[in-house]
């Protein structure tokens, strides 16, 4: 990999919000609504953030019907999936990120 791509990479980490889609992500594939939901922010908003992680090959999604889900990708490049699994591993007991995965398991039950 070269240094130029892990720069975009470790900017895309450089955000709240990013973070906060990741480690949903990281849980399991979500549409921009059910993320729109949980994190409380507006689809816009939402939408740019998704389209910066899927430029660096962090989120990718796929198309079912209408909806659009998102998933957090498996890189294929070795350094790059470094990055991403010691960045998340590492976040992953933070308060807020707590928050947004209880939100996710309400939501999940109110589904049910």
């Amino acid at each position: 990999m070269k240094i130029r791509r892990a720069r975009q990479i470790l900017r895309s980490f450089a955000d709240d919000t990013r973070l906060r889609i990741i480690n949903l992500l990281g849980k399991e594939e979500l549409n921009v609504s059910e993320l729109c939901e949980i994190l409380g922010c507006a689809q816009s908003n939402l939408s740019k953030h998704l389209a910066r992680l899927r430029l660096t090959g962090i989120v990718s999604d796929r198309r079912q019907g209408f909806n659009v889900y998102y998933y957090l990708r498996k890189p294929e490049n070795k350094a790059h999936r470094e990055l991403v699994n010691t960045i998340v591993r590492g976040l992953s007991d933070l308060k807020i990120f707590g928050k947004d995965l209880r939100r996710l398991g309400k939501m999940r039950k109110k589904v049910k």
